[in-house]
């Protein structure tokens, strides 16, 4: 059986052939992040345009790396939200004109589901598991259970991706912060800053927005110490930055990538380090904390911060001591893509599931709807 996949939900336009539920024939991803990158966070309007400029080539050349024909499409997968209304809107337009051209099913899947079902490409699913989003718009810990997502807590401001942008941002690091963040943490001192945890209502809620301002305040006492670091300020007297390079440099070029965004710098180094320590350590407590209390010995990790090294090596590290097996997607499959959406709408077909042409985009869609 063959399914193709098409994800829409924001910056990315991806097309993906699945065979059966374990065969990825074809990935295609076109990203707009480059047209994003000058306002260092996604325009929408961006988005949606790019998704509608790119969605037939995208489309075109999965089929021709899959080496099918259209005609052997049996099922069609597309994400129906949550994410931005314009470009859940142009995947859903596409997948059911391709469906009613073809004669061709076709089924809307949840966009965060699909996160952790990028794992059971290879794996076999779990009956129950905790599940746990972490990404640029969500942070969210989901119970699975009785073949049903519920979710168990959220955060209630920024989103662990958007915190990582933020304080990129603040540093003068380029977008998107992430990567950068990580790559400089690796030769800081994660306990050169402390940070005060966040209190929250809900026992497994989330808060960051905290953190980006003592992170603020932090480089504004730099700043009044004369202690600057150059890239901090560089961006308060409005001199533009190039963002550095998000791939690793080539053998001879270490140094360069050093040069451009002062990675010597000691202040920078540790800050990246401490705020990557305290922002996965709160992630991976609260996750431990789920599973014990709904006695799961199975976490499932979904979303593009799932790519972050310090949050892989220490969810892996802690619940190997409490002997809860963690499920971690390969890279390829850790930003938004189309084999995910593919593998959850598969499974949705096999339980008799399947959308009408009534079906909307839901850019507020909620887990387990």
């Amino acid at each position: 059986m063959y399914t193709l996949g098409i994800e829409t939900s924001c910056d990315e336009t991806a097309c993906a052939v699945l065979k059966n539920d374990n065969q990825i024939l074809s990935n295609v991803i076109s990203s707009s992040l480059a047209k994003h990158q000058p306002f260092g966070g996604v325009v929408p309007e961006i988005a949606s345009r790019h998704c509608l400029e790119a969605i037939d080539h995208v489309y075109h050349r999965a089929l021709d790396e899959a080496g099918i024909e259209q005609k052997q499409i049996d099922l069609i997968a597309v994400t129906r939200g949550p994410g931005l209304i314009g470009s859940i809107f142009v995947g859903v337009s596409f997948a059911k004109a391709l469906s009613f051209s073809l004669g061709t099913p076709f089924v809307g899947v949840n966009h965060i589901e699909a996160h952790l079902e990028a794992n059971f490409i290879q794996n076999q699913k779990p009956n129950s598991f905790i599940g746990l989003i972490v990404s640029g718009g969500h942070t969210s810990i989901l119970r699975f259970k009785r073949n049903r997502y519920e979710l168990l807590g959220e955060t209630i401001d920024d989103a662990i991706g958007e915190a990582y942008d933020k304080v990129a941002k603040i540093l003068g690091l380029g977008y998107p912060g992430g990567p950068i963040i990580d790559r400089l943490a690796q030769k800081g001192n994660p306990k050169a800053f402390s940070f005060t945890k966040p209190k929250q209502d809900g026992k497994f809620d989330f808060s960051f927005s905290g953190i980006k301002t003592a992170a603020l305040n932090l480089c504004e006492k730099r700043e009044k110490k004369k202690f600057l670091p150059p890239l901090w300020r560089k961006v308060r007297t409005g001199v533009r930055l190039n963002p550095p390079p998000l791939s690793s440099p080539a053998r001879g070029e270490e140094n360069k990538f050093d040069d451009d965004i002062k990675y010597s710098n000691v202040f920078v180094r540790d800050l990246c380090a401490s705020f990557q320590e305290t922002v996965t350590g709160w992630i991976v407590e609260k996750t431990l904390l789920a599973c014990q209390a709904e006695k799961m010995k199975n976490i499932v990790v979904g979303g593009g911060v799932s790519a972050n090294s310090r949050l892989r090596s220490l969810l892996n590290q802690e619940a190997a001591i409490q002997g809860i097996k963690v499920f971690i997607p390969a890279f390829a499959l850790t930003t938004d893509n189309a084999v995910m959406i593919a593998r959850l709408g598969y499974s949705m077909y096999q339980k008799k599931k399947q959308s009408n042409y009534q079906m909307l985009a839901e850019p507020s869609l909620k887990i387990g709807e």
